[in-house]
């Protein structure tokens, strides 16, 4: 990740790290929020080491206000056997709000990586996950959803490199757009050669609730392996005039009809967040952005 941008603008912006080693054979759990600064520019960056056997639930939470800015780097790296259940919750809560987070990991063979990340309420958003399975034979799961109203924009770029055989990868990500805002989503996946018999999915589904309303995606396999299982697809579409149609026949309200059914088309992220996670409320919030 040394030539990476926005790590080096991470890097550069600032001062302080928090860099935590958590033990072998050890089951922990950590919360770390990012709270905001009003009209001020906040960069913070940690740094995070599994040793042998760790296991670890780590809850982020980031948090914009007025006219704030967020610049967040976590560097993970994941030893042998090592796992990591990693949820990170990004609400910008204001139409001025701005953030840019990246996080790099570093996987060993044997690891573990679960990433679910919900991302919603920010004029401008980048997220940046980037992914690097160091030999191979290493597990990464990733569930995203990002959800723009009103003129927000926010963009997920993401890469998922393997530097070996036997990796494993399943990425879905989700996006819904409503009013006039823009969703963006880069997926790159790079197999080499020297990463046979990587089985790796990568699917983007997206929902337009509006005309006025953008949404780019773009997955991106990059395979040079010739033993290998790779799949990636992408969609984007409307709520489905029939299953409306269906519970508006069952005497529901337009409304509620709606907020079914986009309580369904969330559910295959939500669902993966823990309790703990849940108690800050962003379901309310992601179905008040796109109640309309």
């Amino acid at each position: 990740m040394k030539n990476d941008l926005s790590v080096s603008i991470n890097q550069a912006a600032s001062s302080d790290l928090l860099a935590l080693r958590i033990n072998h054979n050890v089951t922990q759990s950590l919360e770390i929020i990012i709270p905001s600064v009003q009209k001020k520019m906040v960069s913070t960056r940690v740094l995070l080491i599994l040793e042998e056997g760790a296991k670890l639930d780590l809850l982020e939470v980031i948090l914009g206000n007025n006219q704030s800015a967020q610049n967040h780097l976590i560097e993970i790296k994941l030893n042998a056997n090592a796992e990591l259940n990693h949820e990170l919750i990004s609400l910008g809560q204001d139409t001025q709000a701005s953030s840019l987070s990246t996080i790099a990991v570093e996987q060993s063979p044997q690891s573990k990586y679960s990433l679910n990340s919900l991302h919603q309420g920010w004029h401008y958003a980048r997220f940046e996950p980037r992914i690097i399975q160091m030999q191979g034979d290493a597990s990464t799961t990733i569930k995203s959803l990002q959800v723009t109203s009103e003129k927000e924009q926010i963009a997920t770029h993401s890469l998922v490199r393997f530097e070996g055989p036997n990796g494993r990868l399943d990425q879905l990500q989700k996006a819904v757009a409503t009013d006039s805002s823009h969703s963006i989503f880069n997926g790159s996946i790079d197999v080499p050669k020297k990463a046979q018999k990587t089985a790796a999915s990568q699917l983007s589904r997206n929902l337009i609730l509006s005309k006025r309303a953008r949404i780019d995606t773009k997955p991106e396999l990059k395979i040079i392996a010739d033993d290998v299982r790779c799949t990636h697809g992408a969609t984007v579409s409307q709520l489905q005039d029939e299953e409306l149609f269906y519970l508006l026949s069952r005497g529901i309200d337009r409304k509620v009809a709606n907020s079914l059914l986009l309580q369904g088309y969330y559910d295959d992220v939500i669902s993966n967040f823990s309790k703990n996670a849940q108690r800050w409320n962003f379901i309310e919030k992601v179905m008040k952005a796109t109640r309309k």
